[in-house]
């Protein structure tokens, strides 16, 4: 520094110090610029330096300035820009006070600044950004103002020396705008480089600006790509100042780049296997939690943005991260937003796994689709997974997500059963992951559960289940919050029966633990007991025995002697009061008594010592009050279990009797207890059951020619004894059944004698007041329970694979094949009685098929069942002799003229079975429980076998062989067997359902081409059959219209079958126009069977043109069978058209966001879309073709062409659907197919409705057709009748017109959009041809029986086409 300047210097300072800066103003005016820099330099670089004399250079500059001096803001500049310059050149800690001061002393004199120095000073920065890829951090707060500043600028000229870049020609001196020269500095400061570390200091300053829409995405979009070069600790900051950006706008274009980034990333990290990948995936978690704090926040501060995040999770639904998904979550913490979030991501969960399903079943157009984006369920599960490190403030809202799906699906919805089943499932695995993972939420899970169970909602049970899965992973979980459990006790008489045995059930393994719990739970038990009401005590008594059962359980289980001691001491505890229920009224004694015997006939009560001696005890004691003398032939005195006053029971001593024979079973194959004596319980059974196989109706007061009837004392009297009689001889014949120690079979027979005699008497003569028979069957009085019949069953249906096999499955310890042979050979006389047999599946059948007042039995027994009924009776159906005649064991041969046969009882019996297995979705295990046979699948597990799916394949085929064969060979002896074969081929359809599934989504080529066999060999049968001399039958011709109809999707060629289920690429597949034709060929030829008889039924001559070639047997078709059989065939009309409805809304959601961001040249999505569309065209045409059969006849009854009309509207509306999707996909244009659809649904179709309408509204009405004499008129009856057909038949076809509108409707905005005339393909009118006219409707109304329809009910008959129907409006 030379002396000049260090004089100058000296001069400043002091100047500075006596706040004389007016003067140091002027001196430094004198000064050259250079000097000034220099000046600046040289005190800003001292690294001792306070910067004193730079911050007196900017106050005497400023207050020069505003001294008006002509130099002022030139000198200020000057100084500013010296400064700017050296702080960003120099390196020093950008925290130091020297550099505040300076940054607050320019943001301070920032106004004075002229435009030429504002333009040097910004373009100095961006020099420096362009250079070192950074900011000066103490610029922070003044760059902002200063290029906001530079936007206020008016014109300026300028040089290209001074900024080069910003002249775009060649000239020396160019005019710019401020606002101009603004927008180059923020695009070119987005176009540089920027250092890692100084990222987010750049986008803090430029968030900080004034900014236009498209500045705004410019700035986002270079933030956005500057976050793949950061490091994941430095994201977080970054994210926050791209929401705090969001503020100026583009909020969605902002969100989804967000997103968009971290699902990228997600990606690449997901399938981590190194260490390194894996630690890098964990601090992923973490900084997400962190950012969806940050997106918390935000939101808070702008709804907007929420209102962006949850347009852009709609937009992208199909593509949902779990990222997403979780800030989605975090979003729904928010009351604003909770439950637009909740609902949008559970439509999200059900819609992802409808469609899955969906997509199963649709062969047509499976090849077409893409697989679907994301997994809902995986994404639930990754973000449960997650959420225990980083993500643990999504959890709550996670909970309440699966809460409120778990209510969702209980109540009725547009959603398939199987997406419903399965999101059910994959809520409770995610609350059960929550559950034991965070301890947080535990308590409010238990709380939701209890409010459920108490307010017993429609999905409370699936909450109990939840519960129960819960305190059986881990008890000590639960313990703590006991205390809710209890207080929810206090609502148990206001709960049922079930609701209460699941909750009992599902805290079963906290009353065993917590003393304190099981004193609460018997206390409130106890006081519930001993309730006013009978229905609360019975509910009571049915949670008491669950804890029985459950005490029972845990002893027979292993444990160790403390634990089984105190558990012992529980199950004793219970019974003492359970002792105390069997002495209170007939009616809790029964409940009792039932339970008692239920829970008898379970392994585990009849090896547990101490239930049985206790039980022993109490039922000895009881018997001897009501045991007659031995001089009577009545073994039980009758006289005690009636009141002799009000003839009502008093004991209900045949349960008693049921549940005695249970025990006394019990303690026979007991190891610890068995009989002795003469007084021993298997003495005195053997004494009842001698004594009851020779008594008569006379030693029970009893007159077979009595008053049995209701409305009498006397009657009330006799058949309340006769009932007591009659249930202890179903007592004696189970006891006797059962029993190890009496082999006397032909006691059972007598016994069975003594049964049908007296239930026969009292089923013919017990009547109600109104004279009507009160009691169906002799099933009906029997109280033996399933366990029982099964097991005698199994004995007199014997499976002929079993005898034969030594090997067999069943045969093993300790019933063994010699076992079982010596056993079956010993009951021959019991399989010789048709009767007893039938009786004995009539018991079975019932119990599957009652839902009140027993639990329901569980799976393993219905497959045993099953199995029982297939393979002991109706298999040997399948084996005829050469002559055509069954070959039928005797039993099954046997046939009553009043009585059911046993082979159509077995048939019932299946079809329960079924019925019962497709509730639970147990149904596949039906054929291995058929066909192969196995103990573990008769035997309680909760884990049904793994098979291979090639010979699960061919079980299910030889099941539905088998059944194929039987009803092929029970039609053969028409007539006698229709019923049996009706009953059969109700179970051949839901297996021929079941299997269709499994073919569909089968991936083994192998077992692919089993099921295609199969499959299509019963559709061609099926279809033989109605060609063949069937009898009039309208239930077996449904039944095989309903086998067909499931089974035509596998007419179409095994090619179709043989591709892969889902395509995880584009595959371009050409669409073969004839798999149409090869799948509904068959139902083609019945409708037009269908036609050809109902013109002959009608009186109508057949068209010429119409070839007699294999016709069918149309004697089968009567005006009963035809209504019926198109009843079958829109159900599946209907059925067609819902998936073709789906169909149509997946072209809508690939065209609507895939194809508008599709590049330029990639149109592989545009020709998916325009397949899709073509298929579901065809379809369309091909199911318009069927349609076109029918509306060209006329039915023979009012029924079948009111089915008709309904077919026809559902095919406009799913017409519309299409329709209306095309307006959403501009890019798909109108095909050939589109157009043929059009022509056939709106000309042709219409045209042949038009003339079914008018023919169907003149019969009606009663009018004469002068066109057709022949035609049948129908007169109604009374004025109420006409006008009740009226009014019917005209909302069913205002409805029809109303679509038809909207049909037309929708086609015109079409051809506006594409341009394409398709008016001409409208060839009838609505407003004109189809209104029914008032003169038409009221003077044959009134001609009926003379009386007329007033003015106003005349009105109520118009069509009013200018406003839809009160049924359509939701459309």
């Amino acid at each position: 520094m030379t002396s000049e300047d260090t004089e100058l210097t000296t001069q400043l300072a002091a100047l500075g110090r006596t706040k004389a800066y007016v003067e140091a103003g002027k001196l430094l005016s004198e000064q050259e610029d250079d000097v000034v820099y220099k000046l600046v330099e040289d005190d800003l670089s001292t690294d001792a330096g306070t910067g004193a004399l730079t911050l007196t250079l900017i106050k005497g500059s400023s207050a020069l300035a505003e001294s008006g001096h002509t130099s002022g803001s030139s000198v200020l500049g000057t100084v500013c820009s010296a400064c700017v310059g050296q702080i960003c050149e120099d390196s020093a800690d950008p925290e130091t006070q020297k550099w505040t001061a300076i940054s607050d002393t320019l943001l301070q004199v920032l106004p004075q600044l002229g435009p030429r120095s504002i333009i040097d000073i910004a373009f100095r920065v961006l020099a420096e950004l362009k250079t070192s890829g950074t900011l000066p951090t103490p610029l922070a707060s003044f760059l902002p103002m200063l290029l906001d500043t530079l936007g206020t600028i008016g014109s300026v000229e300028i040089t290209s020396e001074d900024v080069s870049a910003v002249a775009a020609e060649d000239d020396v001196r160019v005019t710019r705008t401020g606002s101009e020269l603004k927008a180059y500095w923020i695009e070119s400061a987005c176009s540089y480089k920027w250092h890692a570390q100084a990222s987010v200091r750049v986008c803090a300053l430029l968030r900080e600006l004034v900014l236009t829409e498209a500045q705004v995405e410019r700035v986002a979009s270079r933030v956005q790509r500057q976050m793949e070069c950061m490091e994941l600790m430095e994201l977080p900051a970054m994210v926050y100042q791209l929401l705090l950006l969001s503020r100026h706008g583009s909020k969605r274009n902002i969100v989804s780049g967000i997103f968009t980034f971290f699902d990228n990333m997600e990606k690449q990290l997901k399938d981590a296997h190194s260490d390194d990948e894996r630690k890098r995936w964990r601090e992923l978690g973490d900084i997400e939690g962190t950012i969806m704090l940050h997106i918390s926040y935000g939101i808070k501060q702008d709804f907007e943005l929420g209102d962006a995040l949850i347009a852009f999770a709609k937009e992208s639904s199909d593509s949902l991260s779990s990222f997403s998904f979780a800030c989605l979550l975090s979003l729904a913490r928010i009351h604003r937003f909770e439950d637009n979030v909740t609902v949008l991501l559970r439509t999200q969960l059900l819609r992802c796994m409808h469609d899955e399903d969906m997509r199963v079943g649709m062969v047509w157009v499976r090849p077409y689709l893409l697989e679907s984006g994301s997994d809902a369920q995986e994404l639930l599960h990754a973000v449960v997974e997650r959420s225990s490190y980083g993500w643990d403030q999504v959890t709550q809202s996670l909970i309440q997500l699966c809460l409120n799906t778990m209510d969702y699906t209980a109540r009725r919805n547009t959603y398939s059963p199987v997406a419903c089943t399965q999101a059910r499932q994959t809520c409770t695995r995610v609350l059960q992951t929550a559950f034991a993972t965070h301890e947080f939420v535990r308590g409010e899970i238990v709380d939701q559960i209890m409010n459920r169970v108490v307010f017993q909602t429609k999905s409370h049970m699936h909450f109990l289940d939840l519960l129960q899965l819960l305190a059986a992973n881990d008890v000590d979980t639960v313990r703590p919050y006991s205390t809710k459990i209890i207080d929810a006790l206090d609502s148990i008489s206001v709960m049922s029966s079930r609701t209460l045995e699941g909750l009992v059930r599902a805290i079963a393994p906290l009353f065993f633990d917590d003393v304190q719990f099981r004193s609460s739970l018997i206390l409130v038990l106890r006081k519930i007991l001993f309730a006013h009401g009978v229905d609360e005590r019975r509910v009571a008594l049915s949670g008491l025995f669950v804890l029985i059962s459950c005490a029972a359980q845990s002893l027979d289980c292993e444990a160790g002697q403390r634990q089984s001691n105190a558990r012992l001491a529980v199950l004793l505890e219970v019974l003492g009061l359970l002792r105390r229920c069997l002495t209170q009224q007939p009616e809790i004694r029964k409940a009792a008594y039932d339970q008692l015997s239920t829970l008898l006939d379970e392994p585990f009560a009849r090896n547990n010592a101490a239930l049985l001696s206790t039980l022993h005890g109490i039922f000895q004691t009881e018997f001897m009050k009501y045991q007659a003398d031995r001089s009577h032939d009545s073994p039980i005195n009758f006289q005690l279990c009636v009141s002799p006053t009000t003839h009502k029971v008093t004991m209900p001593v045949a349960s008693f009797m049921q549940c005695f024979a249970k025990l006394t079973l019990a303690l026979e194959s007991s190891s610890t207890l068995g009989p002795s004596g003469s007084e021993s319980p298997s003495s005195i059974w053997t004494d009842v059951c001698t004594r009851f196989s020779r008594a008569q109706m006379e030693d029970f007061e009893l007159d077979a020619n009595g008053d049995f009837a209701l409305d009498s004392p006397s009657g009330v009297r006799n058949n309340n004894t006769a009932r007591l009689v009659i249930g202890c001889i179903d007592a004696a014949i189970e006891y006797e059944l059962c029993s190890t120690t009496n082999t006397n079979p032909a006691l059972v027979v007598e016994l069975f004698s003594k049964f049908q005699r007296f239930s026969d008497v009292l089923c013919t003569r017990c009547v109600d007041e109104r004279k009507k028979r009160v009691i169906g069957s002799a099933s009906e009085l029997s109280h033996m329970t399933l366990p029982t019949t099964l097991n005698v069953l199994e004995l007199v249906l014997s499976d002929p694979r079993r005898m034969d096999n030594p090997d067999h499955a069943l045969n093993c310890a300790p019933h063994d094949h010699t076992w079982f042979v010596a056993h079956t050979s010993g009951v021959s006389l019991w399989a010789a009685n048709t009767a007893f047999v039938r009786h004995l599946l009539e018991i079975a059948l019932a119990r599957v098929t009652e839902r009140a007042g027993m639990c329901e039995e569980p799976t393993h027994r219905v497959l045993h069942l099953a199995y029982i009924a297939y393979s002991g009776a109706l298999a040997a159906c399948a084996r005829p002799l050469e002559s055509g005649i069954l070959d039928l064991p005797a039993n099954l041969a046997k046939r009553s003229a009043k009585a059911r046969s046993i082979l159509y009882v077995a048939a019932e019996t299946l079809v329960a079975c079924t019925s019962v297995l497709q509730s639970r979705g147990k149904l596949d295990l039906l054929h291995v429980a058929v066909m192969r046979p196995q103990l573990m699948l008769f035997a309680p597990n909760d884990d049904p076998p793994t098979i291979d799916a090639l010979l699960d394949a061919q079980y299910a085929s030889a099941l539905i062989t088998g059944l194929r064969n039987t009803s092929e060979q029970m039609l053969a002896q028409k007539p006698v067997m229709a019923r049996e074969a009706t009953t059969v081929l109700t179970s051949l359809h839901a297996v021929c359902v079941q299997l269709s599934r499994t073919g569909n989504c089968c991936s083994n080529e192998g077992a692919r081409a089993v099921i295609y066999k199969t499959m299509n060999e019963t559709a061609r049968w099926a279809f033989s059959l109605v060609g063949g001399e069937l009898p009039g039958d309208a239930n077996l011709l449904r039944n095989i219209t309903m086998v067909l109809t499931s089974c035509q999707p596998f007419l179409q060629p095994e090619t179709v079958f043989a591709r892969p289920p889902l395509q995880l690429t584009f595959v371009s597949v050409p669409v073969d126009v004839r798999m149409d034709d090869y799948e509904l060929g068959t139902l083609s030829r019945l409708i037009g069977s269908i036609c050809t008889a109902s013109r002959l039924l009608t009186n109508i001559e057949a068209d010429p043109n119409e070839t007699d070639e294999d016709e069918p047997n149309l004697g089968i078709f009567t005006a009963r069978t035809i209504p019926a059989l198109v009843t079958v065939l829109a159900a599946w009309f209907k059925a067609e058209l819902h998936q073709v409805d789906w169909a149509s809304t997946q072209l809508r959601r690939m065209s609507a966001s895939e194809l508008a961001e599709r590049p330029e040249n990639d149109a592989e999505d545009l020709v998916m879309s325009i397949q899709v569309e073509r298929r579901v065209c065809g379809r369309i045409h091909a199911l318009s073709q069927l349609l076109l059969q029918l509306l060209s006849t006329v039915m023979p009854t009012q029924a079948a062409t009111d089915q008709v009309i309904r077919m026809f509207h559902d095919l406009h509306r799913s017409f519309a659907h299409l329709t209306r999707t095309k307006l959403q996909c501009v890019q798909v244009p109108i095909t050939e197919s589109y157009i043929d659809c059009l022509s056939l649904i709106c000309s042709t179709l219409n045209t042949h409705a038009h003339s079914m309408i008018i023919d169907k509204y003149g019969a009606l009405v009663g009018s004469a057709d002068t066109e057709n004499p022949k035609k049948k008129t129908k007169l109604t009856s009374s004025k109420s009748a006409g006008k009740s057909h009226v009014l019917r038949n005209s909302t069913l076809v205002s409805s029809l017109v109303y679509q038809m509108e909207l049909t037309e409707k929708y086609v015109g905005m079409v051809a506006a959009k594409h341009k394409t005339p398709l008016a001409h393909y409208l060839k009838r009118s609505l407003a004109r041809d189809f209104r029914i006219e008032r003169d038409r409707l009221h003077d044959p109304l009134q001609d009926t029986e003379g009386n007329s329809l007033d003015e106003e009910s005349a009105d109520t008959t118009m069509l009013m086409l200018d406003s839809p129907p009160p049924d359509m409006l939701d459309d």
